[in-house]
Formats: C-alpha cells, sequence, structure tokens
C-alpha cells in the first residue's frame, strides 16, 4: 500500500512538472514565434533544407534524441525538483540566461540569424528550467552547452576565419586532385577545372565548402555520445581525434567526386552530386562512429 502511494505521488509530482515545462513552452511561443516558423519552413521544404544553414536543425535533432534516450533519468530528476521549489544556484543561473535571451532577442533580428535566434530560445527555454527544475539541469546544462558549442562552430568559421579556412582547404585538395589526374589549377580559393571541351569552370571555395557543418554535427554527436556513457576521458579524446581527421578526409573526397562529376558529365551533374552526396557521405560516417563509440564504451563509468 505504501510503495503504491509512493508510486502515486511520484507519479503527480511529475505531472506538475510536465504542466510546468509546458507552460515555460507555450509562453516562449509569442516571444520566438518567427524562429517556430523559420525552422518549421526548413523541416517542410528540402531546397531550404538542403542549404547549409539548415544544419541547426540536424544538430537539434540529435540534441532531442539524447533527451529522449535520456528520458528517464530525466522524469527521475523531474519528480525530485517538483517535490518543492528551492533557491540554488541554478535559480541565478537561469535568470542570467533568460536576461542573455531577452536580450539578444532585442538586438538581433533579421532572416540570416536564424542559428543564433535558435540559440536564444534554446537559452531562454533552459533559463526557465534551471529556474524551476535545478535536478534537471544538472543533466540538460551540460547537453545545452555541447549544442551551443559545436553549432556555433559554422557560423564563428564563416564569420570570422572564411578566408583562411578556404585558402588552406583549396591548397589541400588541388594537389590531391592533381594527383589523380585532373587538370586544375587555383587562384585564391577558387579552383579552375580544364574540361574536356577546353573551357574552364570554376568552384569556389569556402568555409562551408570545407565541411565545418560536418564538424559541428560530429562534435555534438561526439560529445553527447561522451556524455551519455561517461566516457574515460583520454580514450575518448582519441576517438575524437581520429573522427576529426576522419571528417578532413571525407571533405576532400566530397570536392574530388563533385570535380569527377563536372569533368565528366557537366556542372549540373556536379550541382547535383554537391547536393546529395553530404547527406550520404556523412550520415553514413555518423553511423559508423556511433556504433563503433558505443560498442568501445558501451557501458557506462560510475
Amino acid at each position: 500500500m505504501q510503495e503504491s502511494l509512493g508510486r502515486v505521488n511520484a507519479q503527480a509530482r511529475l505531472g506538475r512538472a510536465a504542466a510546468i515545462a509546458s507552460l515555460f513552452l507555450v509562453s516562449s511561443l509569442p516571444l520566438f514565434s518567427d524562429v517556430y516558423f523559420r525552422a518549421l519552413a526548413l523541416a517542410t521544404d528540402f531546397d531550404l533544407l538542403s542549404s547549409s544553414g539548415a544544419y541547426p536543425l540536424a544538430m537539434l535533432l540529435f540534441l532531442l534524441i539524447w533527451l529522449l534516450v535520456n528520458r528517464g533519468e530525466i522524469a527521475h530528476a523531474l519528480s525530485k525538483d517538483a517535490s518543492g521549489f528551492r533557491t540554488t544556484w541554478y535559480s541565478a543561473l537561469g535568470l542570467t540566461l533568460l536576461g542573455a535571451s531577452l536580450a539578444g532577442r532585442a538586438l538581433l533580428k533579421g532572416p540570416g540569424l536564424f542559428a543564433l535566434q535558435l540559440f536564444l530560445l534554446l537559452c531562454f527555454l533552459q533559463g526557465c528550467a534551471s529556474i524551476a527544475f535545478p535536478e534537471t539541469s544538472k543533466i540538460t546544462l551540460k547537453a545545452f552547452a555541447i549544442y551551443v558549442a559545436s553549432a556555433s562552430i559554422p557560423f564563428t568559421a564563416s564569420t570570422f576565419f572564411d578566408r583562411p579556412i578556404s585558402l588552406g582547404f583549396a591548397g589541400a585538395v588541388v594537389p590531391l586532385l592533381k594527383a589523380v589526374g585532373y587538370p586544375v589549377e587555383r587562384s585564391a580559393s577558387t579552383i579552375l577545372l580544364e574540361l574536356p571541351s577546353g573551357k574552364v569552370s570554376s568552384l569556389v571555395i569556402d568555409s562551408a565548402c570545407a565541411g565545418t557543418a560536418s564538424y559541428g554535427i560530429f562534435l555534438l554527436l561526439d560529445g553527447l555520445m561522451a556524455l551519455d556513457l561517461r566516457a574515460e576521458r583520454r580514450k575518448a579524446a582519441l576517438f575524437t581525434l581520429a573522427g576529426l581527421a576522419t571528417i578532413f578526409v571525407l571533405n576532400l573526397l566530397r570536392v574530388a567526386a563533385i570535380v569527377h562529376a563536372v569533368y565528366n558529365y557537366g556542372e549540373l551533374a556536379g550541382h547535383h552530386v554537391h547536393l546529395y552526396l553530404g547527406y550520404v557521405l556523412f550520415t553514413s560516417f555518423y553511423l559508423a562512429y556511433a556504433l563503433l563509440f558505443a560498442r568501445s564504451f558501451g557501458q557506462r563509468h560510475p
């Protein structure tokens, strides 16, 4: 009887926590309505989804899957949080996140800032959670930090380091193309390909072409898996370095495949390869890496 009553009380606390969380989510709708609409537009339009600006949604999907996998631990923490409100340092952190989110929302406007606006939305929700659910925030804050840090990589690269990344990647891929026999030259960050017809096709390389989004997605996946499995740091770091090196090689191969398609089948074929190859190549790698990582760190360490 007492055990049954305890389960009922736990379910009631979890229900209260779910109601509070739903209230936070609903309160974000009028504040971030354009972000929700933009996310919906990206998710339902393949042309937009295939653009480099859609990477935050792919990363958000990984984050949601991670939360789903850890739903039991999160539900237990929510049940403890709902037993009574208490002020902790998480409350101050939550207020700081809320303030930063609302201030950033007032200052940053524009359709080209979707990634930043999405960060602010998540910052708002995490701020609310930190105030109301300190125990749960011990779990979600780490995942939130990994998401923001990794999803910031493409934006930071394109904003501040686009030219050096572009030059470096073009300088790495052109010798590879020459080594396998393609008539290419490099002009700054542009690859000049002489076609069999005698015409010259230009492939402009920027930081997005260098695969910055693929690095961000990989580091998010890697970080969440390391967090979930509580992987031993030294071994996990070696896995991460090996994964980053593989991502670099895959990006070189992707550009080589695009050049091959343009040289043999024309620029339209190159466009299609550019559009679809990344999905196949990197999705396959992420899946293989996740399986290998899980096999190596399959048991959680205390």
